[in-house]
């Protein structure tokens, strides 16, 4: 069977066909590029319509959605393309799919469908919906998914932040998108090092869910071997982290967290939202914190690396 992966030229994506080449399946990448990952028969679409996606997909095919708006700032800036790119295209693309029998139809969300409670470890079904342009895209994409009748199975994967590049296949040019990601990694490690010389404490923030890229791309290729139907999966690693965390982990000194410092910077971002003006800074306490029991009682599925890992420059630790 042929997989399909739609939005191949982005991080994700990208690094889904290469894995999937490496592993022996035909692949077919669709993106609005001329060119796609090595290996992979691409189709490049500048405009996806009904009559566009319609010879798209055949029947069998697994098709894998990594397409979408993925900056919240731009989702913000441009609320109407988030919800054509993010909400509008995959139903687009699923009733193709549907159409041409296709076998399988994997969505890939974002943990920000639902702002989960405060300082709780949530699960799939947990919180309120985003009201905000990136994530209510997401989650009113998923419901209309989910929902859709169909022979077609569809299911939902919401990764947590992903980081790292694809170390499941050789490296080759085309992982320049990674390797620029490892590069910004590296910059980050000495900034945080040459920081901790200096000051022994950052200020204290919230607590964060991440996710290696090599952990998702395996909980993809699961979910879609598996007979799953309509459901949804967070992909999410068992340990969180703070701004104190990383920095540790980074700069190998023990770096703490300052309350004071925090409230002293967030100052200006309080007096803002008192006058009505809306500003994500006041977010940086706010912890949200994430749980993969769901695809890992169903599936198996395991994190088996850690951001800490990676800060510390050992990715290919596990």
């Amino acid at each position: 069977m042929r997989w399909v992966v739609v939005g191949s030229s982005g991080y994700i994506g990208s690094a889904l066909c290469r894995f999937l080449v490496a592993a022996g399946f035909s692949v077919r990448s669709i993106s609005r590029q001329s060119q796609g990952p090595v290996g992979a028969s691409h189709v490049q679409i500048k405009d996806y319509t009904p009559d566009t996606c319609a010879a798209l997909f055949s029947a069998g095919d697994r098709v894998i959605f990594a397409a979408g708006l993925s900056s919240i700032k731009e989702c913000h800036r441009h609320p109407q393309r988030a919800d054509e790119v993010n909400c509008q295209l995959p139903i687009i693309l699923l009733q193709a799919a549907e159409n041409a029998q296709a076998a399988s139809f994997l969505y890939l969300s974002s943990v920000k469908a639902l702002v989960p409670p405060d300082g709780v470890v949530a699960g799939e079904f947990d919180g309120r919906i985003a009201s905000d342009a990136y994530g209510n895209s997401k989650w009113r994409a998923e419901q209309k998914l989910l929902g859709a009748k169909g022979s077609i199975r569809v299911n939902v994967l919401r990764p947590a932040a992903v980081y790292g590049g694809c170390a499941l296949v050789t490296e080759t040019a085309e992982q320049g998108g990674d390797n620029a990601r490892q590069k910004r990694a590296h910059v980050w490690r000495q900034r945080f090092r040459a920081w901790g010389r200096l000051f022994p404490w950052v200020p204290a923030t919230g607590w964060r869910s991440f996710v290696a890229l090599d952990d998702l791309l395996t909980a993809i290729h699961l979910i879609v071997e598996s007979d799953c139907d309509r459901e949804i999966f967070i992909a999410a690693e068992p340990q969180f982290y703070d701004l104190g965390r990383i920095a540790t982990a980074a700069s190998g000194r023990r770096i703490k967290n300052s309350r004071l410092a925090v409230s002293i910077l967030l100052v200006p971002a309080r007096i803002l939202s008192a006058l009505g003006v809306k500003t994500g800074f006041l977010d940086v306490t706010r912890s949200e914190l994430y749980s993969s029991a769901r695809i890992k009682n169903a599936l198996g599925w395991r994190a088996s690396r850690r951001y800490g890992q990676y800060l510390r420059g050992f990715d290919g630790d596990h």
